[in-house]
């Protein structure tokens, strides 16, 4: 979105995610700030989600220079997260910001984000179980899905030690560093975490769901 982290960092304190939750997913969702969610065994607590500061946000973007920043959110075409850039175009306009949104097919998306093609893009992740799972390729210099190009060697470092252990000790001291670090940086702004929901037929059987939402067939039977 931009070079200057302070901008990065009015944006996130325009959004008041509660109400994102509230309007689009009726409270059922869970808001937070890192790539696990408040309560899970792996989330920083030294790190917690930010509340909603719009004079603050201000104070930072006269800081930076840019009072009235101007930026496209590129969104995958579907009603939720249509009515999330809407409800956060709203928010972040009283801080300043002039947000316009663009509409694009999903897989072109990624194509788009991947080529770096993109002011700034709305998206989620589907989670898993370890953290690595859910950071690394997002975060990591070289990382996969890193489409904003973030690199910061602090990270790099911690990242490691996090992939060299099973100790959870040490991996937890190694994602603080993580979190602390992406808190002031902020290359992504974390804003919620799905709670799935089932509903199937009586006559379906073998059904196991998993943390990271997506469906199994294996095991699964009509009867």
């Amino acid at each position: 979105l931009a070079k200057d982290k302070r901008i990065r960092q009015a944006l996130e304190l325009s959004i008041d995610r509660d109400a994102v939750n509230q309007v689009v997913f009726q409270g059922e969702f869970m808001v937070g700030n890192q790539w696990v969610p408040p309560g899970n065994p792996w989330y920083v607590k030294a790190v917690p989600t930010p509340k909603r500061d719009v004079a603050k946000a201000k104070e930072l973007l006269k800081a930076a220079g840019v009072p009235n920043p101007t930026f496209t959110l590129m969104t995958p075409t579907g009603n939720e997260v249509q009515q999330v850039a809407q409800v956060i175009q709203a928010m972040i306009k009283e801080a300043g910001f002039d947000m316009k949104i663009q509409q694009v097919e999903f897989a072109t998306s990624l194509q788009q984000a991947q080529k770096g093609d993109f002011d700034a893009y709305l998206t989620g992740w589907s989670g898993r179980v370890d953290p690595d799972g859910n950071l690394t390729a997002f975060i990591a210099c070289d990382g996969g899905q890193n489409d904003g190009k973030f690199c910061d060697q602090g990270v790099e470092a911690a990242l490691k030690d996090t992939r060299s252990t099973s100790n959870f000790e040490q991996r937890m001291t190694a994602y603080e560093k993580i979190a602390k670090i992406h808190a002031d940086e902020n290359p992504r702004t974390y804003l919620y975490h799905p709670t799935w929901f089932w509903a199937m037929n009586p006559k379906v059987a073998g059904f196991v769901p998993v943390p990271d939402g997506m469906i199994r067939l294996a095991g699964m039977k009509m009867n």
